[in-house]
């Protein structure tokens, strides 16, 4: 029987009558069928029925195909969901990407996808109370892995996985228990849900005794300063990745809401990525060369590291380990390793040792390049 990995909320605003899902990585083809008799590739297009203003979306990653839900649900939509970078977020059309997210499991998979609709809410219109306008929709998406794409993809992603012949909706991925992105967490967390921030304020000139004509947001104009910074960023301050972003002081108060539940769902992704909390190394970004994708979450690629010995960071860079050169005037030596990413923030990343299949997505690609 199926389990319930994880699962996530969202608000997203609906526009012409529908909203997308999109790819974490931003890597999606548009020209995806609508029609689901072929798989669609990190992107997907829901229609509401009602065409409500809003969708309030939980999504759900499962191990294997889900069963029916209980309650007012209508099936609306079934794919082949082509993943490549293993996480999915929802906007509306002319709208900016909600920073919720939902990792569904290892990039480079084909996903089994369905969609159901619920019951709509509706309120008085404002120009006829007696005319009642669709308000929100709820919905409902079940995301549960079909294969490993990977074989198919090179140097061009998109195209090579395009060409991937759709797996079966009942396919089930040889080895799934190797992938810790299909491990439940240790400690589930509950759906965080998202609102969406309001539109950014017109900017006005804003006089001063230094010099006039400066541009500023009037609202924000005073409170920007540290203990603003303390009060939205809270404890992800202190574990963050990197430096706070330059000029971040000046930022209006939705800005700074806006990256503070980036940084509250790269925190859940990390932890998912690594539910049986192995060993962990922060590095810059540049210092991790991976493979077919971006240094993204869930990418797995080789670190390069200058440590103070040979036997450093054993615990994390422990998969095809080698000691690279070693400098004897600075006493240092050049590590490497193949790991996976759990975060990447600020230019920074965190990682953990590769489990074998990660090493191999990794080898493989070595092999064939060399």
């Amino acid at each position: 029987m199926s389990e319930l990995l994880r699962r996530v909320e969202d608000d997203v605003p609906i526009s012409y009558g529908r909203f997308e899902l999109l790819d974490g990585t931003g890597l999606w083809d548009l020209t995806g069928d609508e029609t689901g008799s072929l798989p669609v590739l990190g992107t997907a297009t829901l229609t509401s029925p009602a065409r409500a203003y809003r969708a309030l979306v939980r999504m759900e990653a499962w191990d294997g195909a889900p069963p029916a839900p209980a309650g007012s649900w209508t099936a609306a939509r079934q794919a082949v969901y082509l993943s490549p970078g293993g996480t999915v977020s929802a906007h509306g059309p002319s709208h900016d990407r909600s920073r919720q997210m939902l990792l569904l499991g290892p990039p480079l998979f084909a996903y089994g996808l369905r969609a159901y609709v619920g019951p709509v809410r509706t309120e008085p219109a404002e120009w006829d109370e007696e005319v009642l306008e669709p308000v929100e929709e709820p919905w409902l998406l079940r995301f549960w892995p079909l294969a490993d794409a990977a074989s198919a993809a090179h140097d061009d992603v998109l195209a090579t996985m395009g060409e991937m012949p759709p797996p079966d909706l009942t396919s089930v991925v040889p080895g799934q228990h190797e992938w810790p992105a299909f491990h439940p967490p240790a400690h589930p967390e509950p759906p965080r849900l998202i609102r969406p921030t309001s539109p950014p304020r017109e900017m006005e000139r804003l006089p001063t005794d230094e010099f006039t004509g400066r541009i500023g947001y009037h609202a924000e104009a005073a409170l920007a300063s540290g203990r603003r910074l303390d009060e939205v960023l809270g404890d992800l301050r202190r574990t963050m990745l990197g430096n706070l972003p330059g000029g971040m002081r000046d930022w209006s108060q939705d800005m700074l809401e806006d990256y503070a539940a980036q940084l509250h769902v790269s925190r859940r992704i990390g932890r998912e990525l690594n539910p049986h909390g192995a060993p962990t190394l922060q590095l810059p970004a540049s210092d991790v060369s991976t493979a077919l994708l971006g240094p993204d979450p869930g990418v797995s690629g080789r670190a390069w590291t200058w440590a103070r010995d040979e036997h450093a960071h054993q615990e994390v860079l422990s998969v095809d380990r080698q000691v690279v050169a070693r400098n004897r005037i600075r006493r240092t030596t050049l590590l490497t390793g193949i790991v996976t990413i759990l975060r990447n923030e600020n230019d920074f990343v965190e990682v953990r040792p590769a489990t074998a299949p990660e090493a191999a997505r990794v080898t493989e690609v070595e092999t064939t390049r060399t």
